[in-house]
Parts: C-alpha cells; sequence; structure tokens
C-alpha cells in the first residue's frame, strides 16, 4: 500500500514538472528526457555542479570558468560570462587556440563562441552602469554561448525558475586561477541572496543578483546554484570596494546575471539564434509590465543617490521614466499601479530640487487616480496608495507653510489626517500651523490629540507650555513643564532598552530654557 501510494506521488510530481516546462513551447528546457530528471533527486549536488562546470584556457581568455546547459547530438553548450571570452573590440572570437576543461580533466577544441552585441552608445545604460563598467562591458548582457565537440557524455545543467521564490543560500562554483585554473572551488553563501530586479533593464550589463562569498579571479562565467544543484545564475565577478556609489557596487562580495534575464536577450539552448543584432532597438518594446518594472527600479534609485551631478540629465531621465509609463498606461488604462508609480515619478522629481508645485499636483492628481482605480476593482491592498497619498500631502503641507501659506498647508494635513488619524507628526504640523496664524485655542487641541498617540513623548508638552505661555497661561504652562521633565526622567532610565527613545538632553536643554523664561 504505502510503496503504491509513493509510486503515484512520484509520478504526479514528474507530470508537474513537465507541464511547468514544457508548456508554451518557448520556456527553458534542460531536461530532455526522463532519465536526467530522475536522476537529479539522487544525486549529490556538488557532484552535479562539478560534473557541469568547465574551465577555459589559451587564446586571448585568461581563464575563466562556464556551465554546460545543452548537448545536441556531439556538441555542447557552455554558458559563460561575456568578458571571459569575448573581445570587446569586435564579437568575432578566434578559437584556434581556445580549449574547453571539463570535470573528466579532458581539453576540447572550441567550435564557436557566440557574443553578445558591441552597444554604440551606452546612454540607454548610464542610469544603471558606473562610466567604467560601460567601457570596460560594452554588451547590453554580460553573456556569451561557447560551442564544444565531444563522443564523451556530459552532465547538462538544470535549472531553478526563480531566485525570489528561493529565499535561501547558495553555491558559487568555478575554476580561480589561484589554482591554475584546473581546481573547481563550490563555495557556500553566508547569508540569504538578495532579490533581484524583474528585468535586464533594471540592472547593469544584467547582473542582478547579489551574494556573500568571498569568490576569486577565474570563478567569473561559473554557476550560481541553488542548495539542491539546480543553476540559478552566472558569477561575474567579487565586489571588492563600495567606493562608486551605484547601484552596481550594492552587494558584499559576489554579482551574477540572474537566470530568468536570459530569455530577455539569449537563448542559450538554440545557439543558431544567439543575441539581438541592435539590442538598443529590440529592447525599447512596450511590454507593460517590463515598463512598470523599470519604472519601480528607477524610482527606487532615483531619490536615495544622486547618480550625475548633471540635474538637466537627471530631468531628461524622469522625463524618459514619464514618457514610458503614460505608454503604459496606453496600453493599460485599468491597471492602478501606473498612476502611482507616476505620482511617485513626480515626488521623486519634486524631492531631487525641483521644487515646484506643480509637481506635487501631479502627484496628488495621479494617487488619487490609482486609488479610484482599486477601489473600482473592489480588491484588497496594502493601503500603499493612501501612504503616498499623505507623503504627497505632507510635502505640500512643508510647501506652503515655506511660503506661509499656512491655512492651505493645515488643508493638507487633514488629508493626513483621514487616512491616518494617529499620525503624530501630523497632529503637530497641524499644531505649528494654528500657532503662526496666532489661532492657540486649536494649536492647543492639536497638541492634546498628539500626546494621547505618544503619551511618553516629552517634547510634546514642552510645545504644549509654549502655546500656553503665549497665551499668558503661566501657571498652567509650568505644570505641563513639570509633565515633561517626569516623562524626560522616565525615558533617561528606559534608554537603550528597546523602548521609546528620545534625545532626553535636547528636551531637558529646551525644558530648562522654557523654565527659566517663565520663572517655573
Amino acid at each position: 500500500m504505502f510503496r503504491a501510494l509513493f509510486i503515484a506521488h512520484h509520478n504526479l510530481l514528474k507530470l508537474l514538472f513537465l507541464v511547468l516546462f514544457f508548456r508554451g513551447g518557448g520556456g527553458f528546457v534542460f531536461a530532455h528526457d526522463h532519465r536526467d530528471i530522475d536522476d537529479l533527486p539522487r544525486k549529490d549536488p556538488k557532484e552535479l555542479i562539478k560534473e557541469t562546470t568547465v574551465s577555459f584556457h589559451g587564446n586571448d581568455a585568461q581563464g575563466g570558468s562556464g556551465v554546460i546547459v545543452k548537448k545536441e547530438n556531439n556538441t555542447y553548450s557552455v554558458l559563460t560570462a561575456a568578458h571571459v571570452v569575448c573581445n570587446k573590440n569586435t564579437p568575432v572570437v578566434d578559437t584556434d587556440e581556445l580549449e574547453v576543461g571539463t570535470s573528466d580533466e579532458e581539453f576540447h577544441g572550441v567550435l564557436k563562441v557566440i557574443c553578445p552585441p558591441i552597444l554604440k552608445s551606452q546612454k540607454r545604460k548610464s542610469s544603471y552602469c558606473s562610466s567604467h563598467m560601460a567601457d570596460y562591458y560594452p554588451w547590453p548582457i554580460d553573456l556569451a554561448i561557447v560551442n564544444f565537440r565531444s563522443e564523451n557524455k556530459y552532465q547538462v545543467a538544470k535549472r531553478q525558475g526563480s531566485i525570489k521564490r528561493l529565499g535561501r543560500d547558495v553555491y558559487v562554483a568555478g575554476f580561480p586561477f589561484s589554482k591554475g585554473g584546473l581546481e573547481l572551488f563550490i563555495l557556500e553563501s553566508e547569508g540569504h541572496v538578495g532579490i533581484p530586479p524583474y528585468s535586464i533593464d533594471d540592472t547593469c550589463k544584467g547582473y542582478g543578483i547579489r551574494y556573500v562569498a568571498p569568490t576569486e579571479k577565474g570563478m567569473s562565467g561559473g554557476g550560481v546554484w541553488s542548495k539542491n544543484g539546480r543553476l540559478l545564475g552566472i558569477h561575474g565577478f567579487r565586489e571588492k570596494n563600495r567606493k562608486d556609489n551605484v547601484v552596481l557596487n550594492r552587494g558584499s562580495y559576489g554579482t551574477g546575471i540572474h537566470l530568468p534575464y536570459w530569455k530577455q536577450m539569449v537563448d542559450p539552448f538554440d545557439p543558431s539564434k544567439g543575441f539581438p543584432v541592435d539590442y538598443e532597438k529590440t529592447s525599447a518594446n512596450v511590454d507593460v509590465p517590463a515598463l512598470i518594472s523599470r519604472a519601480r527600479s528607477f524610482i527606487n534609485i532615483a531619490g536615495a543617490e544622486n547618480r550625475n551631478n548633471n540635474p538637466n540629465l537627471r530631468l531628461d531621465e524622469f522625463n524618459f521614466v514619464l514618457e514610458n509609463l503614460k505608454k503604459a498606461e496606453q496600453l493599460d488604462s485599468k491597471q492602478a499601479a501606473i498612476p502611482a508609480l507616476i505620482s511617485q515619478v513626480y515626488i521623486r522629481k519634486y524631492e531631487d530640487g525641483y521644487e515646484e508645485e506643480k509637481y506635487l499636483i501631479e502627484a496628488l492628481s495621479n494617487i488619487n487616480r490609482s486609488i479610484r482605480l482599486y477601489k473600482r476593482r473592489n480588491v484588497s491592498y496594502d493601503g500603499s496608495f493612501e501612504q503616498i497619498r499623505a507623503y504627497i500631502h505632507f510635502l505640500r503641507g512643508n510647501f506652503y507653510k515655506d511660503q506661509q501659506y499656512f491655512r492651505k498647508a493645515i488643508i493638507d494635513i487633514e488629508s493626513r489626517l483621514s487616512a491616518k488619524p494617529d499620525d503624530v507628526g501630523a497632529w503637530r504640523d497641524k499644531a505649528k500651523y494654528y500657532f503662526h496664524l496666532n489661532e492657540l485655542r486649536a494649536s492647543y487641541e492639536s497638541l492634546i490629540e498628539a500626546e494621547k498617540y505618544a503619551p511618553q513623548d516629552p517634547s510634546i508638552p514642552i510645545d504644549i507650555a509654549i502655546v500656553l505661555t503665549k497665551n499668558k497661561q503661566l501657571r498652567e504652562a509650568c505644570s505641563y513643564l513639570s509633565k515633561a521633565k517626569l516623562k524626560i526622567n522616565e525615558g533617561t532610565e528606559r534608554q537603550g532598552q528597546g523602548a521609546f527613545e528620545k534625545d532626553y538632553e535636547k528636551e531637558e536643554l529646551r525644558l530648562n530654557q522654557a523654565k527659566e523664561f517663565l520663572g517655573c
């Protein structure tokens, strides 16, 4: 009985595997027969890695690694990094002296090297790549295919679909120069792999995997593997420092190309196709998910780092992303995420030095449209659109405050509080604006509301004391200062215990100044 159930379960898993990897006809197929699939659970993952990893020797290639990804008759296709075997000045590679070393310690002559096209312009990638990387890697993706012929039988790699669903450590394998390029290293990462972007257009040369592993020169082109011996991507290089403040250098040690990017640039299982001849034209597609993904990536980095000192160039980049998002909206007007992203681009535009009210108005208009689209669909979501809207009101309130338009600023505060009634910062801002308008009662009531949501914060009773002082309620003001003193003492005792923390020294200085002024 148990054996029958086990066989039935095993056959079901095989069927599901075949459905997932063969449906649609356009996906990647690593295993061509049932025996390869059945072999996988019985093999040591490191043995699978060893059998599929190769080394390169001779010619202009100083060495490097690769992974066998396809076998057709007696011809094998190896996936590696372009910078291992390709010339950055010409797409043609002289294969006369180039050899592939396999796991049985045999060396094979190379039939053909298929390199990606050399980009005539690096403009499209300037947002994500440093100038050094753009010059050193003149390809749209740092991948190449190497074909060799052998009568011997070698294992073909099996793939892992996506690191996004993996969430665990990985192996990185290759042949380091320090061992003459002849000894295979299989390194285990320390810590989880960073979640890669969704598209090659959100990367630099396809690099989108980050992992902590002390890789060495010569391991470039080797595989990045899951713990069950499935290929996740191709290793490129080890990041030695973080001096270059660009996206590319945000990892810890190892940097690799995530496997799903291949389908956008190359089909390693049909070498005759190779790479697109003109990547810059073919990549400028109107695929809505790709446009959305590209915009998300831009938004994530635009406000976080000053990628370029030329504000006009940054403005051009903002406009390029907006143009793409509006194109996506024309194709799919019911997609609520698109106007939300447009809104965020306008926010980034405002924050990046273009502090004009029109950008906030556009941002607010688009986020409201996103919320309406979601409500029409009657589906639940995480409330992020309301958070964006609240932030826009915060920015616009500050803008009006700077312009001394306190009434307008208060209207934006009310919008913030309608979305989040316990927003302490909003209540305090509201109190501040009413104080500037000399409407002391409204200022006092706003601070009382703030105190309700932050009872441990000593700065609020100090603010209340200041309002009462201006209203000539000196005795009540002194009472609130005493209250603030107790909160400071309590907070000082709690410091470092993970509870509410504040700069109590700063608050005590404010307190003493107020007490001295009032004579409390």
